[in-house]
């Protein structure tokens, strides 16, 4: 029997990735371009994409394709099809589902990035086989994705899990840059507001740094150099992020959590350790580790979403 694939896409602002993806998980094709800016309307990225898939999967025989999962940037409008109003591009709204169903005659399935995480971890990763799991990445921003009793948490409109801003800290009262509220796990510990929090741990420990600080890579470069202040503060960091992982853990009672995002991937040693010194320990500590999927963890969720379902 000729082995099923699936059509893979990872749609984010800055680039769009297409690749095949077999039913074991692995990527056997792949292509990446900047996504596109250019138009006025979102189409513009639906059209990209479909010229990416055509000539990606010229070819093959359309048999082995099962269909087609899209991995993409939120918050998502699941009736719609596609991203609504998302941050860093410049268009309100991006068709996807009806358009690729139409053009390809194939089923396609949507989810935002987290929940392609999640999925990626429950039909291939550590987590196979277990049915309560959460990924969650930290990165520019922090998104998850979870399963309960074997299921994807969606959500009323697709977006549910949005464990970035649980409330996890009143003492900084930093707003998030969601402009939805203060003390958000996202608004301290992701990858763009980290040197914001590092700052206000300053201001409030009456502490000065000697070098500026310009990005979240200047700390934990620091912290690897031995820099005692940047050290310091990440006991601080591990405090949040412990405080977020206590709350997802009795939320939602996982056998795993697995973590992605750049921040995680390229600081596991800096991050991990410090979470579980300082977890809460009402319910039992599930394993907490790395996704080994690095940044293909999307398109491996989406195209075990299409697989699954095939």
């Amino acid at each position: 029997m000729i082995p099923a694939i699936a059509i893979a896409v990872d749609l984010g602002a800055t680039n769009v990735r297409v690749a095949l993806v077999d039913n074991e998980g692995k990527i056997i094709r792949r292509l990446s371009e900047k996504t596109s800016r250019d138009g006025k309307r979102g189409r513009v990225v639906t059209d990209q994409i479909i010229r990416l898939i055509r000539a990606f999967t010229s070819g093959i025989s359309k048999s082995r394709i099962r269909g087609i999962g899209i991995s993409s940037m939120g918050p998502l409008d699941l009736k719609r099809g596609g991203p609504y109003k998302s941050p860093n591009v410049p268009f309100t709204f991006i068709p996807l589902v009806d358009s690729l169903r139409k053009t390809f005659g194939l089923p396609v399935f949507l989810l935002n990035d987290a929940n392609a995480g999640a999925l990626a971890e429950h039909y291939f990763g550590k987590s196979r086989g277990k049915d309560n799991l959460v990924y969650i990445t930290l990165s520019t921003g922090i998104g998850a994705g979870a399963i309960v009793n074997g299921r994807l948490l969606l959500g009323r409109s697709g977006n549910a899990a949005e464990l970035g801003h649980l409330i996890v800290d009143t003492a900084y009262n930093l707003p998030c840059t969601c402009g939805k509220g203060t003390g958000h796990w996202e608004g301290l510990a992701s990858g763009r507001n980290l040197p914001r929090f590092f700052a206000a741990w300053l201001q409030k420990t009456r502490q000065r740094s000697v070098a500026p600080v310009r990005d979240a890579r200047n700390i934990f470069d620091s912290a690897r150099g031995g820099n005692r202040l940047a050290g310091s503060f990440l006991e601080e960091l591990a405090r949040v992020n412990a405080r977020a992982l206590s709350d997802i853990i009795v939320a939602y009672e996982p056998e795993r959590i697995a973590l992605g995002g750049s921040v995680a991937l390229q600081n596991a040693p800096l991050i991990i350790p410090g979470i579980k010194k300082h977890i809460d320990r009402y319910l039992r500590v599930p394993e907490i580790s790395l996704t080994r999927f690095k940044d293909d963890v999307g398109l491996v969720g989406v195209a075990g979403a299409v697989l699954s379902n095939g």
